[in-house]
């Protein structure tokens, strides 16, 4: 019976993984008035899903330590959702169930890879969501102050990465970290979100090729800071998001192609200034001339991929360990290669719908500020999902950032709940303004437009109370 749970468990996680996707699917795309179970069915899958992969491992490895792992993961992942959702019942429930399948593929992963990083990054993501739950609470108590804190964000995130240039450790050849009371911080983690705060800021209001001029010298100090301190992944995001925020905030396609060329510009001065970017280029150009050397790590990233086939080897069949830094840089090489092609399509697929549901928030929120926060933040999630799995599948060269909830790494799982926890905000404030203007008795229900749901779908006017 054992073996028989080792053999086929692969085969029910993708099947699971499916279905979770497609209820997602239908929770971007299509319109209902009632998604209570939909959302619950996921919540279900998300538990399921936990449930077979660590009873494999369990068996597989033959010690109870991993259904013990798979307790607690369970609790704090059950009691984000809960109290999450007690604390806020504005909250969008597909942005939080995917965050915690999200996280729990992180656990799954880590705990097949190394199960005491993988308890240290189940505290960590603990802490985590119990800080984020207070973000929506500050950020509604706030909302009249954060629109205006401009140079506050942007000089505050400034300064951070000025002292990790100074004073940071060097990491892989680039400074990226401080070390405070034994724990590790990486401040480009965190740089990120006051960065996108500060950009809507100084926009919102006046998108003037003036003050487009103020804020493009704002984001031309943070790149170059992070450029001199050799984080060129984080530098790419953020000059991105940057590009982006000023074609949404002008609604000017200028900018896009403006930004395009001034990236193409940038990244060929990387390429003249800077070795270890010469090195990942050729590794990426031709990884099999320099495999014993530069083209190591994606050669054998590249092997796990194509092993790892349709439905994957199975929990702790493959050997993702051979990968360098697999636990951070390649840990989608290690999904695909024991959980399969299909389950790893399905995680980039909860990915999009995450992205999706962030620039969905942005279009139905009035606040200009809050529009360009959720869409800023969604371009930084989705661009960095983009950097990641690009680099570790051979699509582009490696930049050396995480995959956020599934890579090790505590700054990366804090800054991240943090950066859903603020879209979380906007849609709880979307929420509550439209029961205002509507009545509590009419609460919505995921993603109904604001204007003119309930009549042109339901056959009743707003201004008449709902009879069933």
């Amino acid at each position: 019976m054992e073996q028989y749970i080792i053999i086929y468990s692969k085969y029910v996680i993708a099947a699971l993984a499916v279905i979770y996707t497609l209820f997602g699917c239908l929770r971007v795309f299509g319109r209902q008035r009632n998604t209570k179970g939909c959302d619950n069915t996921q919540s279900v899958l998300i538990f399921l899903i936990q449930f077979a992969a660590f009873l494999t491992m369990c068996l597989e490895k033959g010690t109870v330590d991993y259904l013990f792992f798979y307790a607690f993961s369970q609790i704090a992942l059950f009691a984000a959702m809960a109290l999450f959702l007690m604390l806020f019942p504005g909250a969008n429930r597909l942005i939080l169930n995917n965050m915690c399948l999200l996280l729990g593929t992180g656990f799954v992963i880590l705990a097949r890879l190394d199960l005491a990083k993988a308890g240290r990054q189940l505290l960590i993501a603990a802490f985590s969501l119990g800080i984020s739950m207070a973000v929506p609470f500050l950020m509604r108590k706030w909302e009249d102050i954060l629109p205006r804190l401009t140079w506050v964000y942007l000089g505050a995130g400034a300064a951070a990465l000025s002292a990790v240039l100074l004073l940071g450790q060097v990491t892989r050849g680039s400074r990226l970290t401080f070390r405070i009371a034994g724990l590790t911080f990486q401040p480009s983690e965190f740089v990120k979100l006051l960065f996108v705060f500060g950009i809507a800021a100084l926009l919102w209001e006046d998108a003037s090729l003036k003050r487009v001029t103020l804020v493009g010298i704002a984001a031309a100090a943070h790149v170059l800071i992070l450029a001199l301190s050799r984080d060129l992944g984080s530098a790419l995001i953020f000059y991105t998001a940057f590009v982006f925020l000023v074609f949404l905030a002008s609604g000017k396609v200028r900018y896009l192609f403006l930004g395009g060329a001034g990236g193409a510009a940038a990244s060929w001065t990387a390429y003249r200034l800077f070795s270890h970017v010469q090195v990942r280029f050729q590794a990426w150009r031709d990884p099999w001339s320099v495999i014993d050397d530069q083209g190591f790590q994606i050669t054998q990233s590249l092997f796990a991929l194509s092993r790892g086939s349709w439905f994957g080897l199975g929990i702790g069949q493959g050997t993702p360990k051979d990968i360098p830094f697999v636990e951070t840089d390649f840990i989608f090489a290690a999904v695909t290669e024991e959980l399969g092609i299909l389950f790893s399509v399905c995680l980039l697929a909860v990915c999009v719908t995450c992205f999706l549901a962030f620039l969905r928030t942005a279009w139905e929120e009035r606040d200009r500020f809050y529009a360009l926060v959720a869409a800023g933040l969604g371009v930084i999630y989705i661009f960095q999902i983009f950097l990641t799995i690009g680099g570790g599948t051979k699509f582009i060269p490696l930049t050396g950032v995480t995959l956020p909830f599934i890579s090790y790494g505590g700054s990366s799982i804090l800054a991240s709940c943090l950066l859903f926890a603020a879209v979380q905000a906007i849609c709880v404030k979307q929420q509550e303004e439209w029961e205002r203007r509507n009545g509590s008795h009419n609460r919505r229900s995921g993603w109904e437009e604001e204007d003119g749901w309930a009549e042109e779908e339901y056959g009743y006017d707003e201004e008449e109370p709902y009879r069933e």
